[in-house]
């Protein structure tokens, strides 16, 4: 009879701390630094139930379970960029499974820990006209560098990260990658189409 209820007390014991263990080692939030060009934007967040104000730059913590968050910031003389942050897991949710097994895994997906939005965004701002033709040319041309050159960083990331025997997984991440690439450049295409010369 004792010996039924030590066990019982260690089980239960056992159980509670992993569930201490997995809210200790992942957290519902996370802090994303925002900077925009020009500085000093003013960004308006919106999530689920979550809504902030800010000025850039400046750092922000987030809820995981506010995502997917829109971010739409604008400065004086410039166009209101929008951005969406969401979350993804982060390491240490790979950490409970091996070290709280499944019930560690169990407790951070019931509650939103382990999902973690990206530690910093940055925005750029079109401006809302132009002095000349030749300038309009000139954002555009270097935004649409900047651009490629940040996915294909991006792409080669993600192809270096690549395991062997996940060719399928890998090839179906490039695919999505490309696709918000041509999104993005889309998009700035049609801000380029749509920009202004003079007042």
């Amino acid at each position: 009879m004792i010996s039924k209820l030590l066990e019982r007390l260690v089980l239960a014991a056992g159980l509670a701390s992993l569930s201490a263990c997995a809210s200790i080692v992942s957290d519902n939030d996370s802090t994303t630094y925002i900077s925009t060009e020009p500085e000093e934007a003013r960004c308006e967040l919106h999530g689920q139930d979550f809504k902030r104000v800010v000025n850039t730059p400046t750092s922000i913590t987030l809820p995981a379970d506010a995502a997917p968050i829109t971010v739409a910031c604008n400065a004086e003389g410039f166009q209101t960029t929008t951005a969406e942050l969401d979350t993804s897991m982060d390491g240490w949710i790979v950490g409970n499974i091996i070290f709280g097994g499944l019930i560690g895994f169990a407790i951070d997906a019931a509650r939103g820990a382990g999902q973690k939005f990206p530690p910093q965004i940055a925005l750029v701002l079109d401006p809302e006209s132009f002095d000349s033709n030749a300038d309009l040319e000139a954002w555009y041309t270097r935004r649409r560098a900047e651009l490629e050159k940040k996915w294909s960083r991006a792409m080669d990331e993600a192809k270096s990260r690549c395991a062997r025997g996940q060719a399928e997984l890998c090839n179906k991440r490039q695919a999505n990658l490309e696709k918000a690439r041509d999104e993005e450049l889309e998009a700035l295409e049609r801000k380029r189409d749509n920009a202004q010369v003079g007042s």
